[in-house]
Formats: C-alpha cells, sequence, structure tokens
C-alpha cells in the first residue's frame, strides 16, 4: 500500500536519489542544455565561473548542472568551432535553468584542425568534407530512381530444427488479417525445412523533392519465407545521410547517430588517416572512425573521402549496441557514385545485422539495396507528394520468374538460388487443389494435442472458410459471481472473400454450478471495405460485468462491482477520408443487481469484501457517436487496402454518449460528451515523450445512473505501476463524476540521454524515465497530481522480443488525502509489429 507522510520519507529519499540523475532540482544549482542554431545539442562545452575560477563540461546530450553559492557570478560558454559567449547570472533561489545558443564559429575550426592535423592528416580532411557537405546535401531539387531490394535472414541449425517440430503443430488462424490463410503456415514451415533462409526481393521507384518530400512505387515484390527477422527499410526509415549532423533512424535505433560529418564530430569523434589510394582517377582517403568515449549516439568504423571533392565515396559503419531496439549488431556499408552531371549519389548500400536467441542461436540479416537509372531534377506533377508515401499495384506480387532474372543487378547466393528454384518449381503444385485437399486433410485431422490445448479446427480451402472449437479445458469456467461454471467450448466461424472482405462469428454458454443460471455470448464482425476499415458489427448476450470495468486489479476480482447485464449492441466504423474516422454503436441493455444471487467464491477467503450493490432493475439504451482526426496520416496503399504509419501531429477525438429515456423502454437521460489529445513526439537525443490529456462533462445529467457515471481508476495496493497514460499511480480512491473533470498525463524516456556518461549506469544498461499526471473534478473539487522518476532496462525473451522491467519511485498530493509517496515496478513487452513500446 502507498505510504502517507509522515510515516514514512523513505520513498521521497528514492525519489530524491533519481531526480539527482534526472533533473536539476538540488539547491543552489544552475543546470540547462546548450544547443546550436539548428537546436542541435553541443557536447563538450566548457563552463567556466569567472569570480570561482571554478566549472565544468557539458555531456555528449549538450546537458550541464554544477553546485555553486548563491550570489552574482560571470559565465562563460566556449566549445571549439563555436562563438565564445558569457552571461551574467544572480542566483538569488535554489535552482535556474539557464539553456544557452552557441553559433558557429569557422575561424576556431580552422584553428584546431591546423593543431590536430599535425598529429594526423585526417583532421584536414574532415574538415574540408565539413565545408563541403551543404553542397552535397541538396545537390539537386528532385530526383527519381529505382531500388533493387533483397533482404534476407539465415538460421542457424538449431533454429532449424525447432521449426521442423514444429510442422507437427497446426497453425493458428489470426482472425481479422487481411493476409489470413489456414494453409499459408503449413507451406511456409515446409519452406523453412528445405532451405533455413528467408528471402525478399522487391523493385521499387524512389521519388524525392528537397528537402523531405518522398514516395515510393513498389513495382515488384516476392517473398519466400518468414519476413519477421527481415529489416524492409521505407525511405523515411533507411535515409542514412551522413551529410546531415544527426541521423534518424527510429526504426533500428532509439535514439539518432551523430554523423562523422557533424560541424562539431571532431568532439565525438577520433579520426585516423589509414591509406590514400587512386581509384577511377581521383585519389580517395579512407579514414578510421572511432568514438572518443562509449555512447548510444555514435558509430564506428571507416568513412572514404574523395581528394579535391571532399565528398563522401563510401562509408563502412556499426552502430553502438546500446542503442539499437531489434538487433545485437548493426552495420551499413554505404557506396556512391559520379552521375554525368557530376553528382554523387548512393549506388548501393548493404545493412548487415544479427540478433542472438540464447546462446546457441543467432539469426543473421542482410538487406541489400541497389540504385539505378537516376533521373535528377526531375519534374513531379502538382500534389505528387502527399501523405500517401508508398504504393504497391497487384502486378507487383504477379511478376513471373524472368522479370526477376533480368531485374537482379547482382546474382544470388548458391543457398538463394536453391531456395528461389524450389519455390518457383513447386509454385503451381502448393497451389493446386489436390495439394491444397491433402493439406487440409492433415489439417483437419483431431489429435490429443488439438483437443487439450490448440482447440479444433476444420478448413476448406476452395471456400476460404474455416470452423473453430475450443478445447476441452475451457468446458470448466470461474466467475468472481458465484464461482465454477460448467462451458461449452467457444466456437468460432471465418468466411473469406477475395480482396481481404470478412466475416467472423463466435459464440460461447456456460452454465452457473451454485446458482443454476445461463450465461453466453454472441459476437460478430463483417469487414466490408477493407481500405477505409470499413466494419460493421453486433454483439449479444447474458453476462456478469463490471460496474468499474478500469478499476484497480484486486477490484476486478470483488463481486460487489459486478452486475448482471442482459445486452444486444450493433455498432459500425469507417474512415471517411484520410485520417478521419467515424464510429457510432448503439447498446440496449436490461441491468439487474447480482444481490439474489450466491456470490461467494474462494476469494472471499483471500480479499476483504463488500455485498453486491442492491438496486431496482432497469433498462437503458445508450449511443455513441465518436470522431477521430489525426492530422497528415501518413499511410501505404495496397492493391485492396490501405496500411496507416501514423503521424507526428496529436490524434484528436470527440465522443459524444447519449443515455435515450424512454427509447425501447429505457430509464436514463444524460448526455455526455469527451474530448481526448495524445501524441508521441521525439527529441533526438533527448529522449521520447508521450502525453495524453481529456476534458469531459455530463452536459445533462437528467438521470444518470451509478453505472454509468464518468470514473476515475484507483490505483494498485501492491507496487504494480499501472499504464501511466490512462491511469495514476497514487490515487487512493475510486473517484466518480458527473460533472466537469480535467485528466493528463505524461511520460518522458531519455533512451539513456541524462546518466548515461555515467560508466556504471552505462555498464548496467538502465535508461531514465520521468513523468507525472494530473486530475481535476470540479464537482467533488478532488484535486491530484502525481510526479514519478525511475529507471528501466531492457532484457531479451527471444530473437525479436524484448521485455521492459522498470522502478520507479511516486510522490502525489492531494487535497482529499494529502501527500503521499510509493514504489512501483513495472513490465512492458515490445510491439514487434508497431516497434514501439505500450508506454
Amino acid at each position: 500500500m502507498p505510504s502517507k507522510l509522515p510515516a514514512s520519507i523513505l520513498p521521497f529519499i528514492t525519489i530524491l536519489i533519481l531526480c539527482l540523475f534526472t533533473c536539476p532540482l538540488v539547491a543552489q544549482n544552475i543546470s540547462g542544455y546548450i544547443q546550436n542554431e539548428a537546436n542541435e545539442p553541443i557536447p563538450y562545452v566548457n563552463i567556466f565561473i569567472k569570480e570561482l575560477s571554478s566549472g565544468t563540461t557539458t555531456d555528449e546530450q549538450g546537458y550541464y548542472s554544477i553546485d555553486i553559492p548563491k550570489g552574482e557570478y560571470e559565465i562563460i560558454y566556449s566549445a571549439l568551432s563555436f562563438a565564445t559567449k558569457s552571461i551574467q547570472v544572480v542566483l538569488n533561489r535554489d535552482s535556474i535553468q539557464q539553456n544557452i545558443w552557441m553559433t558557429s564559429s569557422s575561424v576556431e575550426l580552422d584553428q584546431v584542425v591546423v593543431k590536430a592535423s599535425k598529429k594526423d592528416p585526417a583532421y584536414a580532411i574532415i574538415k574540408h568534407a565539413i565545408d563541403a557537405k551543404s553542397k552535397y546535401l541538396k545537390q539537386v531539387d528532385s530526383y527519381r530512381t529505382k531500388i533493387y531490394i533483397k533482404a534476407t535472414e539465415e538460421i542457424d541449425k538449431k533454429e532449424k530444427k525447432k521449426r521442423k517440430r514444429a510442422k507437427a503443430k497446426k497453425p493458428s488462424p489470426v482472425i481479422g488479417d487481411p493476409d489470413y490463410d489456414p494453409f499459408w503456415e503449413a507451406e511456409q514451415v515446409k519452406l523453412k525445412e528445405i532451405s533455413g533462409l528467408s528471402l525478399i526481393e522487391s523493385e521499387v521507384t524512389l521519388n524525392f523533392q528537397y528537402p523531405k518530400k518522398y514516395k515510393e512505387e513498389r513495382n515488384a515484390y516476392k517473398l519466400y519465407g518468414d519476413k519477421a527477422g527481415l529489416y524492409i527499410p521505407l525511405f523515411g526509415e533507411s535515409d542514412f545521410n551522413f551529410y546531415r549532423n544527426l541521423v534518424f533512424i527510429r526504426a533500428v535505433s532509439e535514439v539518432p547517430i551523430i554523423s562523422p560529418l557533424n560541424k562539431i564530430s571532431i568532439l565525438s569523434y577520433k579520426f585516423k588517416l589509414i591509406e590514400t589510394k587512386e581509384e577511377n582517377g581521383l585519389l580517395v582517403h579512407k579514414i578510421k572512425v572511432t568514438p572518443r568515449k562509449k555512447g548510444n549516439s555514435t558509430c564506428k568504423g571507416f568513412i572514404y573521402i574523395t581528394d579535391g571533392l571532399w565528398n563522401i565515396n563510401r562509408l563502412d559503419l556499426t552502430f553502438a549496441k546500446g542503442g539499437l531496439k531489434f538487433f545485437d549488431a548493426f552495420r551499413i556499408k554505404q557506396n556512391f557514385e559520379q552521375l554525368p552531371d557530376n553528382t554523387w549519389f548512393p549506388y548501393r548500400v548493404e545493412f548487415i545485422y544479427s540478433t542472438k536467441q540464447g546462446k546457441y542461436k543467432t539469426f543473421k540479416g542482410n538487406t541489400l539495396m541497389r540504385y539505378s537509372e537516376y533521373e535528377t531534377n526531375y519534374s513531379f506533377p502538382p500534389k505528387f507528394f502527399g501523405n500517401e508515401i508508398s504504393v504497391t499495384t497487384q502486378e507487383a506480387y504477379e511478376r513471373d520468374t524472368s522479370y526477376w532474372g533480368k531485374l537482379r543487378p547482382e546474382p544470388l547466393t548458391i543457398r538463394e538460388q536453391k531456395l528461389v528454384a524450389y519455390k518457383d518449381s513447386v509454385f503451381a503444385v502448393v497451389n493446386s487443389i489436390a495439394y491444397k485437399d491433402s493439406i487440409q486433410a492433415i489439417n483437419n485431422k483431431v489429435t490429443l494435442l488439438d483437443l487439450l490445448i490448440d482447440g479444433v479446427t476444420f478448413s476448406n480451402h476452395i471456400k476460404k472458410e474455416s470452423i473453430n472449437f475450443g478445447p476441452i479445458p475451457e468446458m470448466i469456467g470461474f466467475s468472481v459471481v458465484g464461482g465454477i461454471r460448467a462451458a461449452l467450448p467457444s466456437t468460432s466461424v471465418y468466411k473469406q472473400w477475395p480482396k481481404y472482405k470478412y466475416v467472423f462469428l463466435s459464440g460461447s454458454l456456460n452454465f452457473g454450478l451454485r446458482n443454476k443460471d445461463l450465461q453466453g455470448n454472441l459476437y460478430g464482425e463483417f469487414r466490408y471495405n477493407p481500405r477505409r476499415l470499413g466494419d460493421v458489427y453486433f454483439s449479444g448476450g447474458r453476462n456478469f460485468e463490471t460496474i468499474n470495468s478500469f478499476d484497480a486489479y484486486l477490484n476486478q476480482i470483488r463481486n460487489s462491482n459486478y452486475f448482471l447485464r442482459d445486452n444486444l449492441s450493433l455498432g459500425h466504423n469507417i474512415e471517411l477520408f484520410n485520417g478521419f474516422y467515424l464510429r457510432t454503436d448503439f447498446s440496449m441493455d436490461d441491468r439487474k443487481s447480482t444481490d439474489g444471487f450466491i456470490t461467494e467464491s474462494f476469494i472471499d477467503r483471500v480479499i476483504e469484501d463488500e455485498n453486491p450493490i442492491a438496486f431496482e432493475p432497469f433498462k437503458v439504451f445508450i449511443s455513441n457517436i465518436s470522431i477521430s482526426y489525426t492530422p497528415q496520416q501518413k499511410f501505404m496503399s495496397e492493391p485492396n487496402r490501405k496500411v496507416v504509419l501514423g503521424s507526428k501531429w496529436p490524434i484528436f477525438s470527440l465522443t459524444h454518449q447519449r443515455g435515450w429515456n424512454g427509447l425501447f423502454g429505457s430509464d436514463i437521460d444524460f448526455d455526455f460528451l469527451d474530448l481526448k489529445v495524445k501524441q508521441e513526439i521525439l527529441f533526438g537525443y533527448f529522449g521520447t515523450t508521450k502525453y495524453t490529456a481529456e476534458l469531459g462533462k455530463f452536459v445533462n445529467s437528467n438521470d444518470v445512473r451509478f453505472i454509468d457515471v464518468k470514473r476515475f481508476r484507483e490505483s494498485d495496493g501492491f507496487p504494480l505501476y499501472s499504464d501511466p497514460l490512462n491511469s495514476f499511480q497514487l490515487l487512493d480512491t475510486a473517484f466518480a463524476t458527473t460533472n466537469l473533470f480535467f485528466e493528463a498525463h505524461h511520460i518522458h524516456h531519455f533512451n539513456g540521454a541524462l546518466i548515461n556518461n555515467l560508466p556504471l549506469v552505462r555498464a548496467l544498461k538502465m535508461h531514465v524515465v520521468v513523468g507525472g499526471g494530473f486530475l481535476w473534478v470540479a464537482e467533488s473539487k478532488v484535486r491530484h497530481e502525481e510526479i514519478f522518476a525511475g529507471v528501466e532496462r531492457t532484457f531479451k525473451l527471444g530473437a525479436r522480443r524484448r521485455l521492459r522491467i522498470g522502478a520507479y519511485g511516486v510522490a502525489a498530493n492531494s487535497n482529499i488525502s494529502g501527500p503521499a509517496a510509493g514504489y512501483k515496478i513495472s513490465f512492458d513487452i515490445i510491439d514487434a509489429f508497431e516497434k514501439n513500446w505500450r508506454f
């Protein structure tokens, strides 16, 4: 349970210790960030306090903090390649935030390079490349090029044995997936048995307009095996442009990479000239790049600079392991070529990556991109660029062997040739009715494993339909109200039509042994417009439902939180235009108290509970109309569907909920309006911020029953961290209101900033997280605010699964219960598909 002050001050001590690493809150302290004209951090800036003859330096993220007595001081900021800056500061309170912007000084950089060049000429070469990079950053206003992409993943022998064993298991249908095919997985298992290799080939036309407008047109695509471990970059994720000061690769790394050609790269890297050779009539310098100290934002390897032109001829760089999201190693090899108009563009890019699973399993990946047919200063039609950043035609999936034979700029390896030859040779067989009949006969056989664990599935490949029955253990169920229930195994039916339209139905039926009551559910969904996510759905049934479905975990197992609900619902959602979604649903309920039921179970011996809430039965008819809008939502277009990629802008949503009086006998009468905003913001070096804010009010509260009021989740008594974007950690009471309220939540992950320069902390691979929440309820005049600070560490669960564990100290204050403090522990598994964490 959270500790109330002054009973314990230990949690506050924890927060204080954490804050020493995360924010400048100590007494008589001056701190801040130092940035250049482009708002990029400047590391290793010297800060000198003239009156004290002492000072400090900024860390890799441009942050500094120094404790000094109160008084008036002149502070001097100086850094290589930047004009020295001096300011007067009067420190008359505990702490001051003093951020500084410094301007570049080419004279100073020249002086530094001249001195450094006495040690190694590489510094002078890098200086020339930095001076010339603006020319190569924008050589043309626009261009168009074709890209051949090949991505492969090799699997070691032990993994192949594991996947052979998987042959005995039936594929689990992913209901609702537009690519769902009951026989797909069986085909993939056979491919993997033979090859132990996965391969994707594609051809893309890339259209680019300065500075960052782009659109991909996929002309050909072929998949052999499983694409789960392959790195298939979109241009926005693969624009590894090292002429930029920072290279953002969010799909690969948590933090941006400092380019060796950053204006202040000599502060982050050491350079050494290895050799100079003549290549095609040009002198090319090979320079070794080494980080000055360990960090997640640096790279190491070699960069090749053309003498006289001072452009990147090619590079071979490896990124720091600590900043990688899914890989244990990631390397880029990039080669440039000179076009007839004397511009230089990439013609070959290769990504080499790997990840380990345990001690003996290694997944080795390689992605090759070959550029050709550059058309510089290409004239695009008006409105060519927009929110659609990728288009794939149906023809792209239908390219034959001869097309691929002419397309490949580099021959396949022997193993890749065997894989392609096998897939092409059996393609007709695998897709024949006789073959699918044989696979269907195998999969439709009932095994003991099916009966006990997986459930039984019968499929028809011709009709694209299947029916599934749950396993035998589902016949014994449990309810918080009344305990043990006998049940029929759940049943579901799936039917798919061309162009990814589908119908899904599911149902369940159970009987309470103590109360002799029959309950069950029926659910149906029809996807009629896959491209616009057009769905019609319905549900109905009788169940014990929670009064507050989002309450603390312990409250979810108290029978006093339940009522009996007979329900019939109908809904529809669709995207009206890009980023604008409309959802409507209608629900008709009969609600009854569980007061007349036998509610005791073994749970009552574990936790304290009250008697069920007694109330007269009543009927409700409720409508919900919700709109949400994401400005500039990016997306990819497939032949019959749309893949949403998100936006840098917030998601706005507005919901109107109406409880109708008299309609279908409804006994309620209210109108509720709710406005929500949520967003994720990337701050480069300084991490990632997520926030949510919600404002709501019952504009009509003539008859609002206790089940329909707006509720705020009570925090869990045990130290389990609940989702900080939707709940509070130390809210000790479940508040409810029918009036105006405002709720906001925020969390910031520093992703290695601030404390990553501490050797011990860096060795432990811990990251800092801070955040807080605020709640204001007008009706009861409740005000609750809280802050938290903690550390998190990511652990591997498998080749592509990650578990993030966090420990936090939380401090809160409320005008109802006063100050409080506590500890919390969190567990979060990364979404491998979205490549992002839950919070």
